[in-house]
């Protein structure tokens, strides 16, 4: 079995009951099968002659001799009305529980997925193409879903017809019975080596389906970047090419797919031929045992191409398996210490000390020391690439410094759990964030325990609370995928109220208001306005005039602090802050610099 194969059986631990379940039904299934090809030469033999010969073979089912000729004509069809409601039942109860415990199986793997994905660092997933993860959680689950439902059951189910029905066929005549089941291992060399041309072209395909969906999700996330330059041709001949390199895999691996039932066609076809044409030169069977000899065989030929069929779900499962195991198999770069424990709320100050950052081999932070007390309200200010979102990153602890501490109220932020360090930080973005649903569902997203009036204080707080009213159902007005029927300062100012909400002793304001008009980033600088006074508040910007209130301003350049101070002092001081300020205000453009 594929390794990832092995490594997925620990979902289906869990739900070994329903296995079990699903397995009886499978045996009793097999049992009625082999029943159907044991007695059906001595019954039509039986039949055929009005029951005048008696059981020719009844020396197999000795209970047969001693029944009256009514009862035997009248109880074949029932026999065989029972037997087949017996496996009516079997087939029932088998794609019944295999059904749940795939879906059991599959609910416990994407829980997994989701867990897995939404604990990772951004910078992680930032190397992911969003189409593929989404390919992953769509159709590599999928594959294995099916293997899941279809390849445990078949596997046991197949195999035990294949040990009935070849039973039959040894117990009929061992010689004939041989030969004609001598092709089942003869066609298992090449169909292992068509099995991995299989799982070559599907880990192929499944790799390229990735690469499609990541193009239509990075089409339509560009749609108006698309068309402003005309660019859907070559946009299409890029997808085209994906598809083209998505369909040679899959046109490969189903080439090779073929393969197995066809050789195995081949090889039975040769086989009963082989069988026929001895025993008709020999006649050494009696036509109504060779009749129960021929329907074994024939019928253990397909469960054994029905095992070819499903091993190639199987096969699909595994290289659906690499994918999403390789998802899963990611670690967050900060792992919580062993005796971690919860952090307190900050009572006096947050430390960074002597940090050190590197995103590979680009330096983002050299030697930073940062000091903010509780109650104050400091900003970082530079320009892009200085690091200055960097700090936020390590201080929500996303990442983890190269070099250096951060340090909550003198202990060590290395000594607490992530979760709990995230848990002193209330941040807003650039991108204010926003999710599909209610407008009260978003800002609980913060703090889902709160109460309506909670979360309507920190509505006013923000701003917020007048537009909210003002919409079709006030708090319960669903918003859309990111907030879309919103404008940007709504969003933002909402995003402002969920962190209020949060209660969290220090907010992070990162680029809050860079990417707003005028007109919204007045309407969220009143509500900062009203939300930093007396919090502790570490405020990120580009535009030097949404910080000018702040209790100390950091200049960040090439990952250091170069300056500190108040607005005041920073100006007077005519250094790298008052340059910045005036070229924001009204410092001269040079010519000719472009």
């Amino acid at each position: 079995m594929h390794h990832a194969l092995w490594r997925l059986l620990r979902y289906a631990k869990p739900h070994a009951g329903i296995l079990v379940l699903a397995f009886a039904c499978m045996a009793v299934l097999g049992l009625a099968t082999g029943a159907y090809a044991y007695l059906l030469g001595p019954a039509l033999r039986f039949l055929l002659s009005g029951g005048e010969e008696g059981f020719a073979s009844a020396h197999r089912v000795p209970w047969l001799a001693n029944l009256p000729r009514e009862a035997a004509l009248w109880g074949f069809p029932v026999f065989v009305l029972a037997v087949g409601a017996v496996k009516g039942v079997g087939y029932l109860g088998q794609f019944y529980f295999m059904g749940l415990f795939a879906q059991r199986v599959v609910k416990d793997l994407r829980r997994d997925l989701f867990l897995r994905l939404t604990a990772l660092s951004p910078s992680q997933l930032s190397k992911e193409r969003t189409g593929d993860l989404l390919s992953r959680f769509s159709s590599d689950v999928m594959a294995v879903e099916l293997a899941a439902m279809y390849t445990v059951g078949s596997y046991l189910r197949d195999t035990i017809q294949v040990l009935v029905l070849a039973s039959v066929a040894l117990a009929m005549s061992p010689v004939l019975g041989g030969l004609m089941l001598a092709v089942i291992p003869l066609a298992a060399l090449p169909a292992s080596k068509l099995t991995r041309k299989v799982l070559k072209g599907t880990r192929e395909g499944q790799a390229h389906l990735g690469q499609l969906a990541g193009q239509l999700h990075e089409g339509l996330g560009g749609l108006r970047t698309i068309q402003a330059f005309n660019g859907q041709q070559a946009e299409l001949a890029r997808f085209e090419s994906y598809a083209k390199a998505h369909e040679e895999a899959v046109v490969g691996a189903a080439w090779a797919r073929g393969g197995v039932p066809g050789l195995m066609e081949v090889l039975a076809a040769a086989a009963l031929a082989g069988a026929l044409g001895y025993a008709a030169a020999t006649r050494a069977m009696e036509p109504e045992a060779l009749l129960s000899l021929l329907t074994a065989v024939i019928l253990v030929y397909q469960p054994v191409k029905d095992l070819g069929r499903v091993t190639q779900f199987a096969v699909q499962a595994g290289a659906a398996g690499e994918r999403l195991l390789a998802l899963l198999d990611l670690k967050h770069p900060v792992e919580d210490a062993t005796g971690a424990g919860p952090a307190p709320a900050l009572r006096e100050s947050l430390r960074m000390e002597d940090v050190r950052f590197f995103y590979g081999e680009r330096r983002a932070l050299e030697g930073l020391t940062l000091d903010l007390k509780v109650g104050q309200v400091a900003a970082l200010v530079g320009g892009s690439g200085g690091g200055k979102s960097t700090v936020t990153s390590l201080l929500l602890r996303f990442e983890r410094p190269q070099q250096g501490r951060i340090l909550l109220d003198g202990m060590d932020a290395d000594t607490y759990t992530a979760a709990s360090v995230r848990s002193q930080f209330a941040l807003v973005t650039q991108e204010p964030l926003l999710f599909h649903g209610t407008v009260l569902e978003n800002l609980r997203h913060a703090r889902p325990e709160a109460t309506k009036e909670e979360v309507e204080a920190a509505a006013k707080v923000a701003n917020a609370d007048a537009f909210i009213q003002a919409l079709p159902q006030g708090y319960d007005t669903r918003i859309g995928e990111r907030g879309v029927t919103l404008s940007g300062g709504q969003r933002q100012r909402l995003c402002i109220a969920r962190a209020v909400l949060s209660k969290a002793p220090v907010l992070v304001l990162d680029e809050a208001t860079s990417s707003l008009d005028p007109e919204n980033e007045r309407e969220v600088q009143a509500a900062l306005a009203k939300v930093l006074p007396g919090r502790t508040a570490l405020v990120i910007a580009h535009r030097l005039s949404t910080v000018t209130n702040a209790d100390v301003i950091h200049v960040v350049e090439a990952g250091r602090i170069v300056e500190s101070g108040s607005h005041a002092d920073l100006l007077q001081k005519e250094g790298r802050y008052a340059a910045m300020w005036r070229l924001q205000t009204s410092g001269p453009i040079e010519r000719g610099a472009a």
